[in-house]
């Protein structure tokens, strides 16, 4: 496949040598286990208090024995008292739990989470496979080499010396227990920002890599796409593809119904021990680390995006950039106190109290986001542009559904042009079912802008008869603009997302998976949308005219 003119995704071809890595056998999926597993297990747990510690005893029996962790681990990771804030490093890889300790196998995705429920915060930070690091042994490679030479432990090992970060806890996550854990949550609504496709049929062997079909549109992806989904990397950098998956953890979060699991335990539980192994090998270190899981349930996710640079083999990042990042992650101020990221992050009974009540305070303080004038949000004119968007969806969404646009757009940026070859419909107009049953249309335009690192897609999305789908749960700010109510998302002072309502139907424009785009512009974009109100039908005449 080659770039078409206006295409705005087209999907290139892999070096003549073929995918740098061995394509997966059949049938074999992987992905990695997300905090919404830990949440899984932390809510459908025993019932009575009586059976709580032989439920965490026996799961933790189960967890410790698959890969023998624990022995490997234990002097690495750090411990930490009752109800302190907790590191967890997710290790997704193809080596499964009852292969042998030897074959270390291939790291896929390495990601650190953070609980503290000090600061109602949980923090996610990727680390990018092709990130240029020194391995104790082997000299300077990419990262996620370190687990093909060490495998958990190397890999530890590693993040510790790049990030200077205290781990308390490492899971390892192995084929098929990302698809079955999202089968099991019910499947999770995901906004896909563009179209990803790629078909192997008519594909040379050398150059074939995994096939995809993912509209873009809010929608539900179940198992075996959002691992596609998830996994997506050869049109798209490593950056991309952590932000990506970061963004799928939240929305899985999402989806942990603490009603609804506790329900489902055996099978849950099956998931979660059948596909992951662990340091933990006893019940009372699982059982603090599952009520800390449980205290931070109703606590924001900060995405932390990991400081990397593209170069022409590895990604590249700084020490005082990883520095910075370490300190967001932490939930510490930039320029703070100044000391280690090891002496940051350990706590003490004694400082606790007053000040983790400040902290906890200035953390719930609502993000202020500035409203530029039109002239001075980063914008130029695009109604014609939008008009014709707007104008091509209500001709498939049918009477009675308002189709709103933006007026003004990033200069650069266009639509994404429909594409028969390549699959690409712009403006997408699709019809899709929510979990109670009802039916709703919705419209996703895609539009581009080419930056020096690449495409970055942002979209405008519309739902009709949905005014409260799970996305929308959380708005950072509520603020009225010109008489239309604004709900205002943000990440790490980004913004995100912009929704607004009319009647039943619900709007929002969306940043790039980078978050490329500034608050100015994002805000600007939302109040300059219009309306396309649908045609009213002539009324016919009493003699049928």
């Amino acid at each position: 496949m080659t770039d078409s003119p206006g295409s705005g995704w087209a999907a290139k071809k892999p070096p003549p040598s073929g995918d740098p890595e061995p394509a997966p056998k059949p049938k074999r999926y992987w992905w990695r286990f997300t905090l919404a597993s830990v949440l899984i297990i932390a809510v459908s747990a025993a019932t009575t208090a009586a059976s709580v510690l032989t439920f965490f005893d026996s799961l933790a029996e189960e967890l410790g024995h698959n890969h023998k962790l624990h022995d490997k681990l234990t002097r690495a990771l750090a411990d930490v008292h009752p109800g302190e804030p907790q590191t967890i490093l997710i290790l997704g890889s193809d080596h499964r739990a009852n292969e042998a300790e030897e074959e270390a196998g291939r790291s896929d995705t390495t990601m650190l989470v953070r609980l503290d429920p000090d600061k109602e915060m949980i923090s996610v930070m990727s680390i990018p496979r092709d990130l240029k690091v020194e391995i104790p042994g082997y000299g300077t490679e990419k990262f996620n080499a370190a687990y093909s030479y060490g495998g958990p432990k190397l890999t530890l090992q590693v993040v510790k010396e790049l990030t200077g970060l205290q781990v308390n806890h490492v899971v390892n996550v192995d084929f098929l227990g990302f698809v079955r854990a999202v089968d099991a949550i019910g499947c999770v609504y995901v906004d896909v920002d563009r179209r990803y496709y790629h078909s192997n049929v008519g594909v040379a062997p050398s150059e074939q890599y995994s096939e995809i079909n993912i509209q873009p549109g809010y929608q539900q992806l179940c198992g075996k796409k959002a691992l596609q989904y998830v996994r997506y990397r050869h049109t798209d950098t490593d950056i991309v593809r952590s932000a990506r998956q970061q963004d799928f953890m939240t929305d899985a979060r999402q989806r942990v119904s603490l009603q609804d699991l506790l329900f489902d335990q055996n099978h849950l539980t099956e998931i979660f021990t059948q596909y992951t192994s662990s340091d933990i090998d006893a019940g009372t270190p699982l059982l603090e680390l599952l009520k800390l899981a449980v205290a931070c349930r109703s606590a924001a996710i900060e995405k932390v995006h990991f400081p990397a640079e593209l170069g022409p083999s590895y990604v590249y990042a700084s020490t005082s950039a990883i520095e910075g990042a370490v300190e967001e992650f932490l939930g510490e101020s930039k320029g703070g106190s100044g000391g280690s990221s090891e002496e940051a992050q350990t706590s003490s009974k004694s400082k606790k109290g007053k000040h983790a009540k400040k902290r906890k305070k200035a953390h719930k303080k609502k993000p202020k986001v500035k409203v530029a004038k039109p002239g001075e949000d980063g914008l130029v004119p695009a109604r014609e542009a939008g008009e014709a968007e707007a104008e091509a969806a209500a001709r498939k969404v049918g009477g009675g559904f308002p189709i709103f646009y933006p007026t003004r757009l990033p200069p650069g940026a266009r639509y994404v042009e429909s594409n028969s070859y390549e699959h690409v419909v712009d403006p997408r107009v699709y019809r899709f079912k929510e979990d109670d049953g009802e039916r709703h249309v919705a419209y996703k335009m895609v539009a581009v802008i080419e930056m020096p690192d690449g495409n970055h897609y942002f979209g405008v999305q519309g739902i009709r008869g949905w005014e409260d789908p799970p996305i929308l749960s959380d708005p950072a700010v509520t603020e009225e603009i010109h008489g239309r109510d604004y709900e205002i998302f943000v990440d790490s002072g980004i913004v995100t997302r912009v929704a607004w309502h009319r009647g039943a139907n619900t709007y929002w424009i969306a940043n790039d998976l980078q978050q490329a785009l500034t608050n100015e512009q994002m805000v600007g974009m939302a109040r300059s949308a219009d309306v396309l109100l649908p045609k009213k039908k002539p009324k016919r005449g009493k003699g049928g005219a």
